[in-house]
This record gives C-alpha cells, structure tokens and sequence, in this order.
C-alpha cells in the first residue's frame, strides 16, 4: 500500500520549470537544479495545479486515436483530459514524484518539469509561493 503522505514526511517540495526549445535535447535534473526555479510549489496539490493551469493554457486539443480495437478516438488536451491528470499529477506528487511534461506547439517544443526536491537537493528556505 502507498503512503500519501511520504512526501511530507520525506520534506518534498517541488521546483517548477518550463523550457521552450526549437530542436535539441531537454536539460537534466542536475542542470535544472542549478537554476532557480520558475515556481517553488509546497504541496501535492500546488503541483497538481499548476500543472493544470500550464496545460490549460499552453497545451494544444488535438484529436488522438485511442488503442484497441473499436476505441474510437479522444481528445489530448480536452477539459476531460486535463481534470483527469489533476487528479493523477497530485497523486504522483503525494507519492513525493517528480512530473516532467513534453508536448509540440505550433513552432517549437514545450517542457514541464517539476522535480521533487528535499534538504538533500534544496539547502534554500522557500516560503510558501503558491
């Protein structure tokens, strides 16, 4: 059974970044870590938001055909889409997870990364920024 409340326990906070690249590879964790962050965020459920405001906003609809036989076709990035990874991005967060979010916009790339961080990883006192 999962502990929902680990990342708690373990002092989880979670550094935000977004990247906007044409071509190239994604940055790494410990390159990001180096930075400041876009966004400190205190709680599974800030994660979990902020996720959804950023696809919300940046996220293209698009029609996708689902697997299997008859599945019909659905829609990336629909209302639908996006409270089911609300809920799914919080649960991941209280697990004390890092999410990380890749999708093409009309010109370039967008990465979404949020990376679980403790005392280990973060030496700073973050105030409450959500």
């Amino acid at each position: 059974m999962r502990d929902f409340d680990e990342w708690h326990r373990l002092g989880t906070h979670w550094h935000a970044y977004v990247e906007v690249r044409e071509q190239g590879f994604p940055s790494t964790r410990a390159g990001r870590l180096r930075r400041t962050p876009d966004r400190v965020l205190c709680s599974p459920r800030a994660v979990a938001e902020w996720l959804y405001r950023m696809k919300r906003v940046y996220l293209p609809a698009q029609p996708v055909k689902l697997l299997g036989s008859g599945a019909g076709w659905g829609v990336l990035g629909d209302e639908r889409h996006l409270e089911r990874d609300l809920f799914e991005d919080e649960l991941a967060a209280s697990r004390g997870d890092s999410l990380y979010l890749s999708f093409g916009c009309e010109h370039d790339r967008m990465d979404l990364w949020v990376e679980a961080v403790t005392a280990q990883d973060c030496s700073e006192l973050h105030r409450e920024q959500e």
